[in-house]
C-alpha cells in the first residue's frame, strides 16, 4: 500500500464499518439459527423450491463481497481516492442505522411466518414471500447506506463497473467451485475425521468417534463429517480466488514463483477446515445444538474461507518471494472486459439460479437475460466491430447450425419425462406468467446468449490465440489452431461436444467470410431462434435442457 493510500485509509470511517459489518453478521446468525429452511424442499408447492434453499444467501454474498474486495484491489488507487473522496462530507447515518433495525425487525417476523412452519396453510402465499422479499431487499439496503451513500455506490458503478460486474462473476464461480469439488471429498475426508479426533481430545473430556460412518462429537452432541465438511468446498472456493488474484496481478507478481500459494492457500484451508469442525463440536457440546447446526454450520466455513483467500492475498503484496516489485497496477481497457464479462455474467447468474430449479427447468432463468443485457449496455461503446450488416451466408450457416444441434445432439436420459417435467413446470404458472417466461427464455436464446457468446469466443479467444495483443489481430484472421481450439471449447461449454464445436466452426467461418462479427451473432441468433421454434413446436423441451 503506497503512502497516499495508507493516508486516505486513515480517514475512513473503518471503525463504523467494523461495527456495521458485526451487526449485520449477528442479524445474520440469529435468523439462521433460529429458522431452518432446507424442510421446506420437502413441499410441493412452487415456492418451496425457492425458499428451500434460501440458506446459500448468505455465504454466496459473502464469497461475492470478498471476490469484489479482490478485484478492486487491483484498482486500489483510484477507486479508494475516490470512495474517501466521497465520505470526506459530513453525513447523518444514523437514521439509516434505526431504519434498518426497524426493518430487520418486521423481516425477522415475516421470516417466522415462512420458515416456521404453515405457509401452505396461508391465503395467497406468493405475496407473503413478496413482503418478505421486500423487506430483505430494504433491510440491506438500509444498512448499506449507513455503511455508503448511495452516490459512492452509483459513482463506483459509474466509474468502475468492470470491477462490480467482475468481482460479483469471480465471487459466484468461486462459490460453485466450492459446491463443485465436494464430489471429490472422499480421497480428504479420512484424514479430515483423525485430524478432528485429535483436536477435541485435547478439549474436551470425552470423544465419541465412529471412523466408519464420519460420525464425531461428545455424549452431549455428535456431527457427521460429510462433503461440505472434508475441506475440499473451501479449497475449490480458494482455487479459484487465488487464481483470480494471479491474473489481475500478473504483472506485479513473479511467476513460477507465485504459483506456490496455490498448494501453501490448499493447506491452509485444510487446517483451517478441521479447526472449525472441532469448533463446531465444541459450540454445539458447551454452548448450543441450535447455534452450532444453525448459523454456525452454514457460515463459519464461508467467511473462514474468504478471509483466508484475502488474507493470503495481503501478506502476499508484500512478499518478495512472489511479488516481482512494489509497483502497482494501473488501471487497463476495459476490451477484455467487455468481450467477456457478458458471458461470465451468464456463467455465474447460471450457477446460483440453476439451484433453484425444479428439475430441467429454470424459473429464474430471466435473470440470465437480465445480468448479460445489463453486462453488455454498461460495456456498449467498446462494441465498435459490431457494423450491423444483413448476410444471408450468415442465416443459411445458422439454419445449418440448427439442423446440426437437432441430428447430432444425444438424446440422453428420458426424454419423455423431461418434457413432462416441463410441462408440468410451465403448466402450474399463471398463463401470464408462463409467457412471460417463454417470451424471456426465447430473447435469452436469440439475442442476449449469441452476443455474449460470440463476443467471447470470436471476437476475443480466436483472437488471443494467435497474439497476446487480441486488438491487434485484424477481424476474420485465421489459425488453424484458434480456429479448431476456439471451436472445440466452444463446444464443450454447451455440453454437447459434437454438435456445439460444429456450430462453432459454423459460426467462425461465417466470421472468416467478411471479417464482420454481426455475421457471426447473426447465424447463431438464427440457429437459437429456430431452435426455439422447433421446441415450441414439437414439444422437444429436452433441447433446452
Amino acid at each position: 500500500m503506497t503512502a497516499s493510500v495508507a493516508r486516505a485509509a486513515g480517514r475512513l470511517p473503518l471503525g463504523r464499518w467494523a461495527l456495521l459489518t458485526l451487526l449485520l453478521a449477528v442479524e445474520a446468525l440469529a435468523l439462521c439459527t433460529a429458522f431452518d429452511a432446507r424442510p421446506l424442499l420437502a413441499e410441493h408447492e412452487w415456492w418451496a423450491g425457492l425458499l428451500g434453499r434460501a440458506g446459500i444467501v448468505v455465504p454466496l454474498a459473502t464469497s461475492m463481497g470478498a471476490a469484489l474486495v479482490l478485484v478492486a484491489s487491483a484498482r486500489e488507487r483510484g477507486l479508494l481516492a475516490e470512495v474517501t473522496a466521497a465520505l470526506d462530507a459530513p453525513r447523518r447515518w444514523w437514521p439509516f442505522l434505526a431504519a434498518h433495525l426497524a426493518t430487520f425487525a418486521l423481516f425477522a417476523r415475516l421470516t417466522a411466518v415462512l420458515f416456521g412452519g404453515g405457509l401452505a396453510e396461508r391465503a395467497a402465499p406468493g405475496l407473503w414471500i413478496a413482503a418478505w422479499t421486500v423487506a430483505g431487499a430494504a433491510t440491506v439496503a438500509l444498512w448499506a447506506e449507513a455503511m455508503v451513500p448511495a452516490s459512492v455506490v452509483m459513482r463506483l458503478v459509474r466509474s468502475a463497473p468492470a470491477v462490480l460486474l467482475g468481482g460479483a462473476a469471480v465471487g459466484a464461480v468461486a462459490y460453485l467451485a466450492g459446491q463443485v469439488t465436494d464430489a471429490s471429498w472422499s480421497s480428504l475426508a479420512a484424514m479430515t475425521f483423525w485430524v478432528v479426533e485429535r483436536l477435541l481430545r485435547g478439549i474436551v473430556p470425552e470423544v465419541l468417534a465412529d471412523p466408519q460412518q464420519y460420525v464425531i462429537g461428545t455424549p452431549g452432541f455428535l456431527v457427521a463429517v460429510r462433503p461440505p465438511c472434508s475441506g475440499y468446498q473451501g479449497i475449490g472456493l480458494l482455487w479459484v480466488f487465488v487464481l483470480g488474484y494471479l491474473w489481475l496481478f500478473r504483472r506485479t507478481l513473479r511467476f513460477p514463483h507465485a504459483f506456490v500459494l496455490l498448494p501453501i492457500g490448499t493447506g491452509l484451508v485444510w487446517i483451517a477446515n478441521a479447526l472449525r469442525i472441532a469448533a463446531l463440536v465444541a459450540v454445539g457440546t458447551w454452548i448450543s445444538p441450535e447455534v452450532a447446526l444453525g448459523g454456525f454450520h452454514h457460515n463459519a466455513g464461508a467467511l473462514l474461507f474468504c478471509g483466508i483467500a484475502l488474507g493470503m492475498v495481503a501478506v502476499s503484496r508484500r512478499w518478495r518471494f512472489v511479488s516481482a516489485a512494489p509497483a502497482r497496477l494501473e488501471p487497463r481497457g476495459d476490451a477484455t472486459a467487455a468481450r467477456l464479462l457478458p458471458l461470465l455474467a451468464i456463467v455465474a447468474t447460471a450457477s446460483l439460479t440453476t439451484a433453484f430449479a425444479v428439475g430441467p427447468f429454470d424459473l429464474l432463468y430471466p435473470l440470465r437475460v437480465a445480468a448479460a443485457g445489463a453486462a453488455l449496455w454498461v460495456f456498449r461503446r467498446a462494441y465498435g466491430e459490431l457494423r450491423w450488416t444483413w448476410s444471408w451466408t450468415a442465416v443459411a450457416a445458422g439454419a445449418l447450425g440448427f439442423g446440426l444441434w437437432v441430428l447430432l445432439v444425444p438424446r440422453s436420459g428420458d426424454p419423455e419425462a423431461v418434457t413432462a417435467s416441463w410441462q408440468a413446470a410451465l403448466g402450474g404458472l399463471p398463463p401470464a406468467a408462463a409467457a412471460l417466461w417463454l417470451g424471456l427464455r426465447i430473447a435469452g436464446a436469440v439475442i442476449t446468449a449469441p452476443l455474449a457468446e460470440e463476443l467471447a469466443f470470436r471476437s476475443y479467444l480466436t483472437r488471443r490465440l494467435m497474439a497476446a495483443d487480441f486488438a491487434r489481430v485484424p477481424a476474420g484472421a485465421f489459425s488453424w489452431t484458434s480456429f479448431l481450439v476456439s471451436s472445440a471449447l466452444f463446444g464443450a461449454m454447451h455440453g454437447a461436444w459434437i454438435a456445439g464445436t460444429a456450430a462453432g466452426m459454423l459460426y467462425a467461418l461465417v466470421w472468416y467470410r467478411r471479417g464482420e462479427l454481426a455475421d457471426a451473432v447473426l447465424a447463431h441468433a438464427v440457429t437459437n431462434a429456430l431452435l426455439a421454434a422447433w421446441v415450441l413446436a414439437t414439444g422437444a423441451w429436452w433441447l433446452w435442457g
